[in-house]
């Protein structure tokens, strides 16, 4: 007996093939794995066509476990993100993979997210589908009895009708590679489809509804067994034709179950915004404040005192006689000063850093939000933010 591995690529990732054989080639493969795991290069798959397309709302029919929405929730062209389950039970406990982590919260998306469980099936309409750009039904179809898929076909083409729809589902020209398949893959597969069968109702569907139909797969066999194809064949659906107008409207029936729905943290949130530009804010005057106090220190170890009379009087001068109505005219830095325990620091000099550029989107946006919070001070003239300049090094 002897044992043979092989690698193959895939988009970023490397998996194995390992398969134990001996003289007998009329003996089917004893093993064969893949690494990534099958159910990992289905999701990548899935991720990489959301991103392609930039969809804005993504709906998991039969979402199961609610891996692939755990993967989805990182991309960011996604606003809404939806997953159908028939199951309650597995909904109710594997919803906290969607929940939101302590890092969504430290560092918020760019846009809106909102995630929502249901618990339905793909075979009855519900008009909160209606406006879904996106459809994965992965390893879903073969669950169904064939009187179901008819049924699936209407729901999810006919009336969803999303510009993209991804459905894979196991290739049964494959099952002679996999050890102790006796018929199906899994007890609950009422139908598993080979190539041609597959093929055969995905073109079907897309002549009906419009869809032009693009095959592929995951999970290539060892060299030698290409003419089986792959382990996993995949559908992706295409729309031709802009959107026809829902007869259904908004107030028709809604016929799932909210199980779970959170909204995550966003910089579109003013409130949200505030509290994280604020918080750059005042990360970059103590980075200014240290600075000083470590030049200072170097300079003949004399401390932050070390600041003449004349700048301190020129700078005071300065800052009486500028008027609210202050703009800096380009972006380039400006001296900050120390008066009175307070060093001011230059708005225009926050703004610059990228962080704070990035998260408060304009300068005028930096303005208001100094101007109406009172965690930090500004100058008179609201050109300068005050921090506190002092050593703590002199401090008892």
């Amino acid at each position: 007996m002897e044992l043979f591995n092989f690698c193959f690529p895939f988009k970023g990732f490397h998996f194995t093939c390992g398969f134990s054989t001996n003289s007998d080639r009329s003996r089917r493969m004893e093993t064969i794995t893949f690494n990534p795991p099958l159910y990992k290069q289905r999701h990548q798959l899935v991720f990489e066509l959301v991103e392609k397309y930039k969809a804005r709302k993504v709906a998991d029919l039969g979402c199961a476990e609610c891996t692939l929405l755990s993967r989805l929730k990182f991309c960011n062209c996604i606003e809404v993100l939806v997953g159908v389950d028939t199951d309650l039970e597995l909904l109710k406990e594997k919803m906290y993979r969607v929940s939101p982590l302590p890092c969504d919260y430290l560092q918020p998306r760019a846009s809106m997210l909102t995630v929502s469980l249901y618990h339905g099936s793909a075979t009855v309409k519900d008009s909160r589908m209606l406006d879904c750009d996106f459809v994965s039904c992965i390893e879903l179809v073969e669950h169904l009895n064939i009187s179901e898929v008819e049924r699936f076909s209407e729901v999810v083409f006919g009336y969803m009708n999303p510009a993209v729809v991804v459905i894979t589902t196991p290739n049964a020209d494959f099952n002679p590679l996999l050890p102790g398949i006796m018929r199906f893959r899994h007890w609950d597969h009422k139908f598993e489809w080979s190539r041609a069968e597959f093929q055969a109702w995905s073109l079907n569907i897309g002549n009906k509804f419009g869809y032009k139909v693009e095959f592929t797969g995951v999970g290539k066999g060892p060299l030698g067994t290409e003419q089986l194809g792959f382990c996993t064949q995949v559908s992706i659906f295409l729309r031709q034709l802009s959107k026809a107008p829902q007869i259904e409207t908004k107030h028709s029936k809604k016929l799932y179950k909210l199980v779970y729905e959170v909204v995550y943290p966003s910089l579109k949130d003013k409130k949200i915004q505030q509290d994280i530009v604020l918080n750059e804010v005042i990360y970059a005057a103590e980075c200014v404040r240290r600075q000083i106090i470590n030049t200072c220190y170097d300079d003949e170890g004399q401390g932050a005192e070390n600041w003449n009379q004349n700048e301190r009087g020129s700078a005071q001068t300065d800052d009486s006689k500028r008027d609210k109505t202050y703009k800096p005219k380009d972006s380039k830095r400006l001296e900050v000063c120390k008066i009175d325990g307070k060093l001011h620091i230059p708005l225009i000099n926050l703004f610059s850093m990228p962080k704070v550029q990035q998260l408060s989107g304009s300068f005028q946006r930096l303005e208001e939000i100094l101007q109406v919070t009172d965690r930090v001070a500004l100058s008179r003239c609201g050109a300068f933010l005050l921090y506190p300049a002092d050593d703590d090094r002199n401090e008892d």
